[in-house]
């Protein structure tokens, strides 16, 4: 099969017809435009599906931008609050060993490894905090993303200067923000083009969603 992508690309042309098909081969490279438009409507709202609509589908309205834009920025600040709070916690369980330790004069070299192995994992959740203020360069970073599922491909200098920090700001505080959204936009977007795909095979084996036809048969 081509690549699914490919086929929202039917829904930009200025005489789109829902009935007209791609071509006259067998399977998905004959489906009609409605068939592709159920197709896309099989895949479960969300992220991944705004992302797979907002890259490859018609040129979207204020509304699709927003709902795009509002889905990045919910994924990225409760990432940020997850981190918090595990750091928080983390911090939270040495301290209290070590008070208790100092309480009852432990020197035991299995308690003071023990507290060695909390201090350590404080020190590691602290270093996976994403900045606190990460709320106010959202649509820079969200812009930056967005341009490279797109293609663009930044420098470490030219995406700086887009979030309005220096590179050396950048590469420390921003750079891990923007490689984990990143990431986990674009499984997102992979994972919709996997369901839409199924949805297009099953549409072409005559087997799409016949909910309507049953319920009027009943």
């Amino acid at each position: 099969m081509k690549n699914v992508r490919e086929l929202l690309a039917r829904f930009h042309a200025s005489s789109f017809r829902l009935d007209a098909g791609a071509g006259t081969g067998g399977g998905v490279d004959a489906l009609t435009n409605i068939d592709i438009a159920g197709a896309l409507g099989m895949v479960p709202a969300g992220l991944g599906r705004n992302l797979l609509e907002l890259l490859y589908g018609p040129e979207p309205s204020r509304a699709d931008i927003v709902r795009a834009f509002e889905g990045i920025t919910r994924l990225a600040l409760e990432e940020r609050n997850r981190r918090s709070r595990a750091y928080h916690d983390a911090r939270t369980t040495w301290g209290i060993a070590e008070c208790m330790a100092k309480f009852h004069r432990d020197r035991d070299v299995g308690s003071q490894r023990n507290l060695g192995v909390l201090k350590a994992r404080a020190a590691v959740t602290r270093e996976q905090l994403l900045p606190e203020r990460l709320e106010e360069r959202m649509p820079q970073i969200v812009a930056v993303v967005i341009g490279y599922m797109k293609g663009e491909r930044l420098s470490n200098r030219e995406r700086a200067a887009a979030l309005g920090v220096s590179e050396s700001g950048y590469r420390q505080f921003w750079a891990p923000v923007v490689d984990w959204l990143l990431t986990q936009l674009m499984e997102a977007e992979e994972s919709a083009a996997r369901s839409f795909g199924k949805a297009l095979e099953s549409e072409s084996r005559g087997e799409g969603d016949t909910s309507g036809e049953k319920s009027r048969r009943s």
